[in-house]
């Protein structure tokens, strides 16, 4: 993904409502994340979720750890400064 794919993946993402309350709720959860536990905690389905935190991946601004079916999810560095600044709007 070259840079000006991934500014305008970023614009894209954050201009909705959803992937803002997938952030805060990574953020806000210490411990075990999971995909399944965040589209029950946004109302949101799960395979929206799922693509939500692939695009997020591949951005940079999430990470996973775990297995192949139960993945946990966290911020990165890069995701945590952008949480930070999205939520000082």
């Amino acid at each position: 993904m070259t840079e000006s794919d991934s500014k305008k993946w970023t614009r894209k993402l954050f201009l909705h409502e959803k992937p803002f309350m997938l952030l805060q709720a990574i953020s806000s959860n210490e411990g075990r994340v999971y995909s399944a536990m965040m589209s029950k905690k946004i109302d949101c389905s799960y395979a929206y979720i799922v693509k939500l935190i692939k695009v997020m991946n591949r951005l940079g601004i999430t990470s996973f750890d775990g297995s192949k079916h139960k993945k946990m999810i966290r911020l990165t560095p890069k995701g945590k400064k952008i949480y930070k600044l999205l939520s000082e709007l």
